[in-house]
């Protein structure tokens, strides 16, 4: 697959959710470059497991990254934890100390800053070759202000209660797109192995006892590294090494 260069950007002032727009759209969005999909607010906006994202207008960045990646793609399971990887390297770029909360949440100071909602959409046969549409959602709280943290239903932070200023959510998403295509481009070419140190290296509760929840499947250990894969590996209580391959976490 060629590289990705360019980024299109499509802005609303206000909808439903970039994520559902994106997927209802992709049929009419190019498969050869990456369509970010943005709004300054959002009427209903989700997070992973249907949860509600709260949205409210222009004080934070709603972002949907669209792009097509080979329908047997061995990367396909890692796309919404590159994302975390970009965004953990934008926020060091300005200053920032984050940890990730396996498998896509950004942290700031053990509180929620962002989330990362990957879905996948049509398969599409260009040239002989069969791709897949990823819809990559993103939500960043920027310059949220305490009072709707307060009304979330976790420990939720922004970059200004962090850092006590208002920051440019452009700037924001200018840098954090950059970081993004250049990491997919790795990926793609090379896999997840370049990122699991790096992301083991953020990985938030390690050496905490922690609960994954996969659907019907409890899994629970002590939360030990990043397999070169992207797997989560718990400890058990025997000692014995376990990988969650996909799911939620709580910590203990």
């Amino acid at each position: 697959m060629k590289k990705i260069k360019h980024v299109n950007y499509i802005h609303f002032h206000s909808i439903g959710s970039t994520n559902t727009w994106t997927k209802e759209n992709a049929a009419t969005l190019d498969p050869h470059q990456i369509t970010c999909i943005t709004a300054q607010e959002q009427f209903a906006g989700r997070g992973s497991f249907q949860k509600k994202w709260i949205s409210p207008k222009g004080v934070n960045l709603y972002a949907t990254f669209y792009f097509c990646v080979p329908l047997k793609s061995p990367c396909i399971p890692n796309l919404g934890q590159l994302l975390c990887i970009s965004c953990t390297s934008m926020l060091k770029s300005f200053g920032f100390s984050p940890s990730i909360k396996w498998p896509n949440d950004i942290l700031l100071n053990g509180k929620k800053l962002a989330g990362i909602l990957c879905e996948t959409t049509q398969v599409k046969a260009l040239q002989e070759e069969e791709l897949l549409s990823i819809v990559l959602g993103i939500g960043i709280n920027i310059n949220t202000d305490e009072e709707t943290l307060n009304t979330i239903d976790q420990p939720a932070t922004s970059l200004k209660q962090v850092s006590n200023q208002e920051w440019s959510i452009d700037k924001i998403l200018q840098k954090l797109s950059s970081c993004f295509v250049e990491d997919l481009d790795t990926l793609l070419s090379r896999g997840f192995a370049p990122f699991a140190l790096g992301y083991d290296e953020l990985l938030a509760f390690k050496g905490k006892h922690v609960t994954i929840k996969d659907g019907s499947r409890i899994l629970t250990g002590i939360c030990h590294s990043i397999s070169k894969n992207g797997n989560l590996v718990l400890l058990s209580d025997s000692g014995e090494k376990i990988e969650a391959f996909a799911g939620s976490m709580i910590s203990h």
